[in-house]
């Protein structure tokens, strides 16, 4: 080289400067991935490493070419890294492989350094280890076998839903009270998708579901890290902003998201109508582009201006992304096809079936090209949602409260929650329809054992769908709904549901007495609905006696204290309600007070001297007298099996609410 030193340590600037690549701090790579996804990126990656390695010899001696020349390296440097790291969540990812690959490329800027310095070429054991390291991610292989869903939550079968789209409930429904197990499954994916501070249940299993049930989890989980990462970066007033923007569209991306899923299970389902198929798909793109897509988008662009606005009209802001470039411009691009939008908003769109093709204002567009943008756009758009959810887990509370409420702007949008907590209470839900002051619930079905929990989901959706007057659940087998509640009977379940949720590990029968009576009220006269839930609140009593330990001592005592309470309770809502006097609910209310005042002052006690006392004798008289019933009129009573049945519990605090709340 013959310029003059000066000059060359001028050059040499950039590659001294340049910073090293980043190491991983990540331990877990666990995300299952598709091969088509994984095979795309990783070719990529590997493109990247082949071109890099066959930049070394500069094109000329002038000082401009040899700058240009550096400058081009380092940025096909910043590349491979980028890919490379776009891999990391991802269970065919191997840290090892990466780590050889990185200390080559924290290696290569000394080298050229050495090179250009000794007038030679940069060395041959880096060029080779390039070359290998191309190789064998090229030839690496994702050991998925399509079931990529089942596989992240371990179930046998995908929580896919008929219209195709994930559905976190049925994850929560498989893993209901076994929390444990669902987190031993949960929490290493949160780490490899570098996501490892959200500790809201709902949160997680949906973002983690968001990006595996795609056609490119890659570019979802990219996109999940790019917004996440622009959110934490961008000014306070900037995310503020796009924080309450999101809070008002919401309704109209769930309207987009369920119009979306209509014409994907269109296009599922006719399987031998070329045009249905292709009509379906256009309607989904355009839905997609000028919905949720044009939305994150332009998020993603104002995060990182530092500068909030409302999104413009789609063909301006695919103007202004493709103008500014880069990797969100590229995006973009590819995925708006504005011939395609303009016709099929425009109502001039037409499909070719003899050519495959759809002709639009201004020429033919090919339907593998549409899908292919439509898949793209979908996986950013699943991938931002994924980065959405984590966003909010940024500000849940240390301490969040138990109880659910509509206004928890930290935590997954209120149908979503409602949704879930019938997941949580084991409920397989079908369908539900809660836009309407009369929501409906179909499930797949309600045996006896599912009363009680049902009426707990309709609590937890009472708290998050205020405006709802009443509350349905049908299930496939059934003509009509079989359990309906009104939010008078919902309110008054809630001081006993909260004192219960509060103290002890599980629901006592009694919980949900106010809620019964609505229910039971629907099928039977009232003295005989209000007949049986006195039976049921008196059942429980006697249960909770029967079922205590031959002696009792100081935590036997308030165990029993708070189970008679949550009757009490239960009774004296129910007693409320009728607003009218009924001496049965009136009796047992007073038995619960008179056994609590006596296992409260007594001596050490047995089990066997309360049915010496005057309220227990009273008890088992009713039990006898006005019962059995079953929990509800139109769902039968399976016959006991001798199986145990683990009672009700106190409640410890836990050390944290992480994962215990949604």
């Amino acid at each position: 080289m013959t310029l003059p030193p000066q000059a060359v340590d001028k050059l040499l600037q950039p590659l001294r400067n340049a910073e090293s690549p980043p190491r991983s701090a990540r331990d877990h790579h666990t995300v299952p991935v598709d091969e088509s996804s994984w095979r795309w990126h990783a070719d990529a990656l590997a493109d990247a490493i082949r071109d890099l390695s066959q930049s070394f010899v500069p094109p000329g001696s002038g000082f401009k070419e040899i700058q240009d020349w550096i400058a081009q390296l380092l940025r096909q440097r910043d590349r491979v890294v980028g890919l490379l790291f776009s891999l990391e969540p991802f269970a065919p990812y191997d840290p090892r492989q990466a780590d050889g690959l990185l200390d080559l490329l924290e290696a290569l800027p000394a080298g050229i350094i050495a090179a250009i310095d000794g007038n030679a070429m940069v060395g041959a054991d880096v060029e080779r280890g390039l070359a290998d390291a191309a190789d064998w991610w090229s030839a690496r292989k994702s050991a998925s076998d399509g079931e990529c869903l089942s596989q992240a939550f371990g179930m046998r079968l995908p929580p896919i839903g008929a219209q195709g789209s994930f559905r976190p409930e049925w994850v929560l429904q498989h893993y209901a009270y076994r929390n444990s197990d669902l987190l031993i499954r949960l929490v290493p994916h949160l780490v490899s998708l570098g996501m490892r501070h959200v500790t809201d249940v709902l949160a997680a299993v949906y973002a983690v579901g968001q990006i595996v049930d795609c056609d490119d989890s890659i570019a979802a989980y990219i996109a999940a890290s790019t917004l996440t990462n622009r959110y934490l970066a961008a000014d306070p007033t900037v995310a503020d902003q796009f924080r309450g923007h999101l809070r008002v569209a919401e309704p109209a991306l769930r309207r987009v998201r369920s119009a979306v899923s209509r014409a994907r299970e269109a296009a599922l389902t006719q399987t031998e109508d070329a045009e249905a198929r292709a009509v379906a798909l256009a309607d989904a793109y355009k839905r997609t582009i000028e919905g949720p897509f044009r939305q994150y988008s332009w998020a993603a662009h104002c995060l990182k201006a530092g500068v909030w606005s409302t999104p413009p009209m789609l063909t301006s802001l695919r103007e202004q992304l493709v103008r500014e470039g880069g990797s969100l411009g590229a995006l973009v691009g590819n995925v708006v096809l504005p011939d395609m939008r303009n016709s099929e908003t425009h109502e001039t769109l037409v499909w070719d079936g003899f050519a495959e093709q759809f002709v639009t204002e201004k020429g033919n567009v090919d339907v593998l090209q549409v899908a292919a943008a439509f898949s793209l756009a979908t996986s950013f758009v699943q991938g931002s949602e994924a980065g959405v959810a984590a966003m909010r887990a940024l500000h849940l509370r240390a301490e969040p409260e138990i109880l659910p409420s509509a206004e928890e702007d930290d935590r997954m949008p209120a149908w979503d929650r409602v949704r879930a907590f019938f997941g949580t209470n084991r409920i397989s839900l079908l369908k539900a329809r809660l836009n309407t002051p009369y929501a409906h619930f179909r499930v797949q079905r309600i045996e006896h054992r599912d009363v009680n929990p049902c009426f707990q989901a309709l609590v937890m959706a009472r708290r998050l769908l205020p405006r709802t007057e009443q509350f349905e659940v049908s299930a496939v087998d059934s003509d009509g709904p079989l359990i309906v509640v009104d939010t008078a009977a919902l309110d008054a379940t809630m001081p006993s549901w909260n004192f219960a949720v509060s103290h002890l590990d599980q629901m006592p029968l009694a919980t949900f007495l106010p809620a019964n009576l609505d229910a039971r009220m629907r099928h039977e006269t009232e003295g005989l609905a209000l007949r049986s839930v006195a039976w049921i609140a008196v059942d429980d009593a006697v249960g909770v006696i029967d079922g205590s330990p031959e002696c009792w001592d100081d935590d036997a005592r308030r165990l029993l204290d708070t189970r008679l309470r949550v009757v009490e309770i239960a009774v004296a809502s129910t007693r409320r309600l009728i607003g009218t006097r009924n001496t049965r609910l009136e009796s047992v209310q007073q038995s619960m007070a008179e056994l609590r005042s006596w296992i409260a002052d007594g001596p050490a006690l047995e089990a066997a001297m309360a049915d010496d006392q005057l309220s227990m004798s009273r008890l088992r008289a009713q039990w006898e007298q006005w019962g059995p019933v079953v929990r509800h009129p139109l769902i039968p009573e399976v016959p006991f099996t001798g199986e145990f049945q683990a009672q009700p519990a106190l409640r410890t605090t836990p050390d944290s609410m992480h994962f215990r709340t949604l």
